[in-house]
């Protein structure tokens, strides 16, 4: 049992046990001042530091068990609701076309893109697809990064989607973040089937989804439904398959694109449908309706020089709105979610509490891990950051510096 006393600044995000915020409650973050928290692999007492000294005596704490945060501001960790990690190879050379005018489209014509990246991880091996996750997952960590969703999707293969579920598996094992996976078989179609999307297809929902399901390799399946990707039926069917598996539905929608995948999100119940840069009104409303999930990726515009999703319809609208790095080789190559947070408040005129809401419990709610993690509450799981800052407001100002100085997972220091 330790005790964190004199905090200048608890934000605890307390939802009085809902498992998300909507509209205006996203900007109720439950700030303390000069804090204290108790806390064993779980949350334990939250309180005022004037009071601690009953608590020192009922738990008979010693002085290496107390932690002055005089000057310091926590909050929870932030969730990665949306990230593609497991990999091989990298694109920079496409980075730096698209710098002199290339788009992101132009060069997946022609058979660059996630095809690059295709060539690669196939190539690699489970121990190397392993050390590539780690090192990133490893660096979220210290960006404050507690818990992360990956995906896999870049092998389009049998025995390379197996292997990029199996390198993810290793991870959560292995390292101390909470890890979830999801299977992305559609992310694109591989080059011996470009012009056979049916067949492809077939093997994603008669070979790889029943065995991913068999081994319990992945929570979701996802689909990349967008223009020049899935079309709403190829992306319904695969969607459809894993649902009949056990897996619920993720979909990356309306990216490049208004093609009513987000609709689709919503008919189908699905958890999350992430990027929405080109999402209409319509569907907007559509996902407010079903309870699903706006995964909003900030990242993503600003690698790929995209207008960005229109955060502030999306809000208030009523949708539950998260945020996430996108982290991937092609088009948002960041593991910071630090990052994230500033650019959804200067770029997608987010309020700073906003992004902290979306950045933690809605990102753990866009997981189904909200009950668990994404807020300080009484008997939740002990996933907090240090900031060396007095202030959370101080998160944004002064953008562009890690201000993470200790990260601390299920109530162990990590960082």
């Amino acid at each position: 049992m330790k005790l964190l006393k004199n905090i200048s600044s608890l934000v605890t995000v307390n939802a009085n046990g809902d498992l998300y915020k909507i509209k205006e409650k996203m900007n109720e973050i439950g700030e303390i001042k000069n804090a204290s928290l108790l806390f064993s692999d779980k949350i334990e007492w939250i309180g005022n530091s004037n009071q601690i000294n009953k608590i020192i005596l009922k738990y008979n704490l010693n002085d290496s068990d107390i932690i002055d945060a005089s000057n310091k501001t926590i909050m929870p960790g932030f969730v990665d609701s949306h990230s593609h990690i497991v990999f091989a190879g990298n694109r920079t050379n496409e980075f730096a076309r698209r710098l002199r005018g290339a788009t992101y489209q132009e060069i997946a014509e022609e058979g660059g893109g996630i095809q690059t990246t295709v060539k690669a991880t196939r190539a690699a091996s489970i121990e190397e697809l392993y050390e590539n996750g780690k090192k990133l997952a490893l660096s979220a960590i210290k960006y404050g990064t507690t818990a992360i969703e990956i995906k896999s999707g870049y092998s389009l293969t049998l025995e390379g989607e197996l292997n990029q579920l199996r390198a993810i598996k290793l991870l959560s094992e292995e390292l101390p973040i909470d890890i979830t996976s999801t299977f992305l078989g559609a992310h694109d179609f591989p080059i011996e089937y470009k012009n056979n999307h049916s067949k492809y297809i077939d093997i994603i929902c008669n070979e790889m989804i029943p065995q991913i399901a068999e081994e319990g390799l992945a929570k979701y399946c996802d689909a990349f439904i967008d223009k020049g990707y899935y079309t709403i039926e190829e992306g319904r069917k695969v969607l459809e398959c894993g649902l009949k598996h056990g897996l619920k539905s993720k979909i990356h929608c309306d990216e490049l694109a208004d093609v009513s995948a987000t609709k689709l999100a919503a008919e189908l119940g699905a958890i999350s449908a992430d990027h929405l840069l080109c999402v209409s009104n319509e569907n907007i409303k559509a996902i407010a309706e079903s309870g699903t999930v706006a995964g909003l990726l900030p990242g993503t515009a600003y690698f790929i020089r995209m207008p960005y999703a229109p955060a502030r319809k999306i809000i208030n609208e009523g949708v539950i709105t998260a945020i996430a790095t996108d982290c991937n080789p092609g088009s948002s190559f960041t593991e910071n979610m630090q990052t994230i947070l500033s650019l959804s408040v200067i770029n997608m005129g987010m309020t700073a509490e906003e992004a902290i809401v979306a950045s933690t419990l809605n990102a753990a709610h866009s997981i189904e891990k909200s009950n668990r993690m994404g807020s300080l509450e009484l008997g939740k799981d002990a996933n907090f950051i240090i900031l060396d800052t007095p202030n959370y407001s101080d998160l944004f100002y002064h953008f562009g510096i890690n201000h993470v100085e200790e990260t601390w997972i299920f109530g162990k220091k990590i960082k």
